[in-house]
């Protein structure tokens, strides 16, 4: 007993003999001690059920689907939830989670349709997380390919906001038959199974957590098969394989630069992949759901969609390996556009160029060096005081002629627009008149009421919003970049800040205090408020209410703008990239990874972030080399030049006020001038390559820059390498990534690998090696068993494209090799589906080469020839080389060369 405790007993004697007890007391005392103990207990199950079953209090911590996802957790709101409560050391797992009590039960049978089943969901008599739930629900599934399911989870009774995207089709189709997959209903509580039919097992399962269904919170959680998910966006991610450890990343296009600490990026992607084991099987999850949202991954392995409003409209793609379901996912959303064959080359741009002469210096300085370089940006610096559709008469007085000083050899010139467009008249007094013609025509974004243009502030200074979901702001929009293009004529158009971006909280006025603008539920995005850097929520659009269409801005403005290009250049692709995208953006335009920063761990996260972008069906995609913000230094510059060389949308912009970095500021005769042509060379000789990847990517729906883990997913080891990539199967690029370092840790995997420069086989496979890569070196390795069309590079792609062509050949273990070219005149549209296009298949065994010609519409203008095959891996030197054509031999005054050292043989 304490001395404070003693000082407080008043009357008793200093010492206190033994006494007996009664039988009586003893009793007493005996009852006394079991109900505590009861009490105890109780507590205890108290505190680790509350209103749980002792079944509920049992769930695994990984399984546990979160009940508090809004807010710090208590015992107490736990409870008003009637969720189960166990506190738990890791601070990342729930430690309230659902019970089986919440959710909906299936009333009634299944029904089977002409497409699937249909079923009605009644929901389990439960607390209320955000209010205003529905209590019945109707599930409609439909089989739509052997490999794609669709399900949906809809009000029946009041009709609620869906995605217009223009590939979702109605309910009406007859399900497809021979499918790959089986699908089970849970009925109480609901829950949805999908089924691999060839194995039986399950790989897709939401009886881990109840569906959610309210009128502006829906939540399902998804048990997978592995934790080897990829995807989902746009945000940083570290690594291209998720962080189980219950993470959470929102989903809402958001115009903020990407670092470690911010969450939500400018795209809105809402889909992953799960290579589920060794055998290559994998599934792919996709919600059309355009709404501001979190997607969690926990260690179940699982992953909870919780959205602010919208329907569940899932799609689940099966596939036999991870390529396959990325095919089936792009063949769905919409296959990305073929590139012109001039955006493959290398690119330069920055944000503040002071004048026209400034930039022609830079183009004139970089073509001395030799370097390849096929386009030039010009920011917004052009504009007269930032305003789309005018440019500044003093500094920039000569652009209307600066195509042509372009074009004349062989370069490209790329406009920038940006979404939001200036009120204030120009600097002469005289009106803005593309914001005048927009004023009239009625075509902006508007406030609450429908019909007052809202507000914002960006560049130009007060701003509004072209509504591009209105077909009458579509018809202004062409009609301005028409205008604009008649006065200053330029080749491809990039558009910027289309999140939309807001230099204010919401506008002019602020946001009103209501539930779009604060929902009961507000998923983790920048600032926890879904109108910071942007507009306010309630804001009135042609397709609806902002709070929904939101995150479609960008997407929107992307297909207007396609549009214009269309008129502009009348049977030509030219070129278009936007920083903000939604799913099916790629059928339109590019994509860069945004304003991002000269730093060394930038240079690291773009492989992933472009990784997650072939699987979002945008495979034309890359990120600022040598880093937009801050000044870079020159070693990271070179590194991020040789690595940058091999981006499938190659570009070096940086920002205002940092030092300008493009390749000729280094010096002509410098270590990273000397590098960065090597492998800018190295591309454009394997442009044809490339070009017949995006020919696929086009036609099927491939990934061009590819993970390991697409060729080689049978050794789990690729499963998390993402410091180095593939183009298609047959080219692996291991970068340089870290500052001072010469020698790398790469994976090779399990195939014969040879070295771009030397022709030497690498000789380890299946393990990690030490590659040494000094200053001017990065890894650079040809896949045995694969044929890479080739051609003599140039300085730009126009000149490039009139040399001879070629082909290495390296051979795999059986002394085999395939390979194929896809050609056209790199600009025209529709020559697939004209037939105007030359495609070979390319085969090496038994010490033959032939090319089969599986098509030749199109005839080149420069009478191309093959003048030249590299074969590496040749085990002794070719006594002769016989050429025949159809079986006959045709004359042939080309030398053979032969390397014993390195087994490379050469025909030229």
């Amino acid at each position: 007993m304490s001395g404070r405790m003693s000082g407080r007993v008043q009357g008793l004697p200093c010492r206190m003999g033994k006494r007996k007890f009664s039988k009586l007391e003893i009793t007493l005392i005996v009852l006394f001690c079991l109900v505590v103990v009861a009490l105890c207990v109780l507590i205890g199950l108290l505190a680790t059920r509350d209103s749980a079953s002792s079944e509920d209090a049992a769930v695994a911590t990984a399984q546990r689907v979160d009940c508090i996802p809004d807010q710090i957790a208590t015992k107490s709101l736990c409870s008003r939830r009637g969720c189960c409560w166990s506190p738990l050391s890791d601070p990342n797992a729930p430690w309230c989670y659902f019970s089986s009590d919440h959710g909906y039960t299936v009333d009634g049978d299944l029904v089977t349709t002409q497409q699937g089943l249909q079923a009605a969901l009644a929901r389990l008599p439960s607390p209320s997380l955000f209010g205003q739930d529905i209590d019945n629900l109707l599930l409609t599934t439909q089989h739509q390919t052997p490999n794609r399911l669709r399900f949906k989870i809809t009000d029946p009774n009041n009709q609620r906001y869906e995605v217009p995207h223009e590939h979702v089709g109605s309910f009406t189709d007859p399900a497809a038959s021979n499918l790959n997959y089986k699908v089970e209903v849970q009925h109480n509580p609901f829950g949805i199974k999908v089924i691999r039919a060839s194995t039986g097992k399950v790989v897709f399962d939401t009886t881990i957590g109840p569906l959610v269904y309210a009128n502006q919170f829906l939540q399902l959680s998804i048990r997978l098969p592995s934790g080897n998910i990829y995807g989902v966006g746009e945000q940083i991610h570290k690594r291209y394989q998720h962080d189980l450890n219950w993470r959470v990343w929102p989903i809402f296009t958001r115009g903020t630069n990407p670092s470690a600490n911010v969450e939500n990026l400018y795209g809105a992607q809402t889909f992953f992949l799960c290579l589920e084991d060794e055998s290559g099987a994998s599934l792919g999850v996709f919600l059309m759901n355009s709404n501001a949202m979190d997607v969690t991954m926990q260690p179940a392995p699982a992953v909870t969609y919780r959205v602010t409003g919208g329907v569940l409209d899932f799609y689940v793609f099966l596939g036999d390996t991870p390529e396959q379901v990325v095919q089936e996912y792009v063949q769905f959303i919409g296959l990305p556009t073929l590139p012109s064959y001039w955006t493959l080359g290398f690119q330069l741009s920055r944000y503040n160029y002071t004048s026209l002469d400034e930039v022609k210096a830079v183009v004139e300085q970089n073509r001395a060096l030799d370097l390849p370089y096929d386009v030039q940006y010009i920011d917004i610096d052009y504009m007269e005081n930032w305003k789309d559709f005018t440019y500044d008469k003093e500094r920039f007085r000569d652009l209307p002629n600066f195509r042509a000083f372009l074009n004349e050899q062989g370069q490209k010139y790329v406009l920038m627009l940006d979404a939001a467009v200036g009120m204030s008249p120009m600097a002469d007094g005289s009106p803005y008149l593309a914001y005048q013609r927009g004023q009239s025509r009625g075509v902006w974004l508007n406030e609450s009421d429908g019909h007052t243009p809202l507000i914002g502030k960006v560049w130009p200074g007060l701003t509004v919003y072209p509504d591009f979901t209105n077909p009458e702001c579509s018809d202004w929009w062409l009609e301005e970049c028409r205008l604009f293009y008649d006065q200053v004529p330029f080749d491809g158009i990039w558009i910027d800040m289309n999140e939309p971006t807001n230099l204010l909280e919401g506008s002019t006025k602020g946001c009103e205090d209501n539930e779009y603008n604060y929902p009961p539920f507000t998923p983790h995005v920048v600032n926890r408020l879904l109108y910071s850097m942007t507009t306010c929520m309630d804001a009135r659009q042609y397709l609806g209410i902002h709070y929904d269409v939101h995150s479609l801005y960008g997407y929107s403005m992307a297909i207007s703008t396609r549009r214009a290009i269309e008129v502009l250049f009348p049977g030509k692709r030219s070129f278009l990239l936007s920083r903000s995208t939604f799913a099916g953006s790629g059928k339109f335009t590019g994509h860069w990874l945004g304003d991002n920063t000269a730093s060394w761990d930038d240079l690291k996260w773009a492989i992933p972030g472009m990784l997650e972008f072939g699987l979002f069906g945008i495979p034309y995609i890359g990120a600022d080399i040598c880093g937009f913000f801050v000044d870079t230094t020159e070693e990271l510059c070179r590194r991020w030049m040789q690595v940058g060389a091999f981006y499938p949308f190659s570009r070096n912009h940086n920002s205002e006020e940092c030092a300008p970095q493009d390749p000729a500021v280094f010096g002509a005769n410098s270590l990273l001038v000397n590098s960065s042509k090597h492998y800018l060379n190295i591309r454009y000789t394997l442009l044809p390559y490339l070009y017949t990847l995006f020919y696929r990517a086009h036609t099927r729906g491939d990934t061009v820059l590819r993970p390991l883990l697409h060729e080689f997913y049978a050794e789990n080891t690729t499963w998390s390498v993402d410091r180095q990539f593939l183009w298609g199967p047959g080219l692996l690029i291991s970068p340089v990534l870290d500052p001072g370092v010469e020698v790398i840790q790469a994976y090779i995997p399990d195939a014969v690998w040879y070295d771009y420069d030397s022709g030497a086989s690498l000789g380890q496979r299946k393990q990690w090696v030490a590659l040494h890569l000094p200053a001017d070196k990065m890894g650079v390795h040809l896949r045995g068993g694969y044929i890479l069309p080739t051609q003599q590079p140039a300085t730009t792609t126009v000149a490039s494209r009139k040399n001879p062509m070629g082909l290495i050949v390296a051979l795999d273990d059986k002394k085999e090799a395939v390979g194929e070219l896809f050609w056209d005149d790199g600009e025209s549209t529709g020559t697939i589906e004209s037939k105007s296009y030359i495609s070979y298949n390319f085969t090496v065994a038994n010490n033959v080469l032939e090319m089969q010609v599986l098509h030749s519409g199109y005839v080149d203008p420069n009478q191309l020839r093959f003048t030249q095959v590299k074969v590496l891996g040749v085990a002794s030197a070719a006594q002769t080389v016989t050429v025949t054509q159809n079986g006959q031999q045709i004359p042939s005054s080309h030398s053979v060369t032969y390397n014993s050292q390195t087994q490379f043989g050469n025909w030229n």
